[in-house]
């Protein structure tokens, strides 16, 4: 997959198929409708996603919902389910005044030379969202573009949205995240050092983005990669109540059977199951015995986890 950043500098087979919107957290809806670009470009044209950067909530509102994903974690979903060409488009003020029409004629014929474009039922485009897929639909007509509108995609009787997902995330549920994005929840950063109070339970330490939306407070059963290996982790999640009334928010991942220095390192935990709450403890072998139970019940959640994927 190519990234690109200047639309007109774009070398694309024809035809080329567009999927527009923005993606957020590229949820099982959103890939459907990626899926099908993606398909429908097989016989030698390019499949194409257009998402605007940064997110037009971000430049239009002072209260715009936390990300799920950064634009880097976006570009590596898309490329491994095999999109040809991801085209990051700037977006300000200027771009936001634009009409649909000027949006479909400048960008979509002029630029993209589209054959067809792909959306999703509630997508809405141009100054002040004027444009919806109807419309869309209708300029196709007039410009020699198709266009397929996506429906709502259901996992059970849920609709899955961004807001459904950052919404399940933020209350902890990251299970119900894995069933409406087949992801688990990934935490990705460079591990610092910690407070050193010597617990008998080293732990990697990760900073959250303050861009993206943040798992509840809790204790999580998770799976670390490091160096490309897979390790069982138990995470808490929180600003550590029982030794700070007020303290930042960060992830310690207590990596189990592990004994390297990780300080500096980039590393990724994978959220599987919430456990508990995160609680102030009366003392320190409260805790710890805790603790010890956290990692009993992880090992249990872990290995039960391993057992269902293999007879997958």
């Amino acid at each position: 997959m190519e990234i690109v950043t200047d639309l007109k500098a774009l070398k694309a087979n024809k035809p080329v198929i567009v999927a527009l919107g923005n993606f957020d957290g590229v949820h099982k809806g959103h890939q459907q409708l990626i899926g099908k670009a993606i398909r429908m470009a097989n016989d030698g044209g390019s499949s194409v996603v257009m998402v605007f950067e940064p997110h037009p909530r971000m430049v239009l509102t002072n209260n715009s919902p936390k990300l799920l994903t950064t634009i880097e974690q976006k570009a590596e979903i898309l490329e491994r389910m095999g999109l040809d060409y991801l085209l990051l488009s700037p977006f300000n003020r200027e771009i936001a005044s634009w009409t649909p029409e000027f949006f479909v004629d400048k960008i979509l014929v002029e630029t993209l030379g589209a054959s067809r474009v792909y959306v999703g039922y509630n997508y809405f485009f141009g100054r002040g969202a004027q444009g919806n897929a109807e419309l869309l639909t209708e300029l196709g007509q007039q410009k020699g573009f198709e266009v397929e509108v996506i429906a709502p995609v259901k996992v059970g009787d849920q609709i899955v949205s961004s807001t459904l997902v950052r919404k399940c995330l933020e209350d902890g549920d990251v299970e119900a995240v894995e069933r409406y994005t087949g992801r688990w929840p990934r935490l990705q950063g460079q591990v610092q050092h910690g407070e050193g109070r010597g617990l008998g339970f080293p732990t990697a330490n990760l900073d959250l983005n303050p861009e993206l939306a943040q798992p509840g407070r809790g204790v999580y059963a998770a799976r670390a990669i490091v160096d490309g290996e897979f390790y069982d982790a138990v995470v808490n999640i929180g600003f550590k109540p029982t030794f700070h009334e007020e303290y930042r928010i960060l992830a310690e991942a207590h990596i189990l059977d592990f004994a390297k220095v990780l300080y500096g390192q980039e590393i990724t935990v994978m959220l599987v199951k919430r456990l508990r709450d995160e609680r102030k403890f009366p003392d320190i072998e409260s805790l710890i015995a805790q603790i010890r139970l956290d990692i009993e019940e992880a090992h249990r959640v872990l290995n039960e986890l391993k057992k269902i994927q293999a007879i997958l």
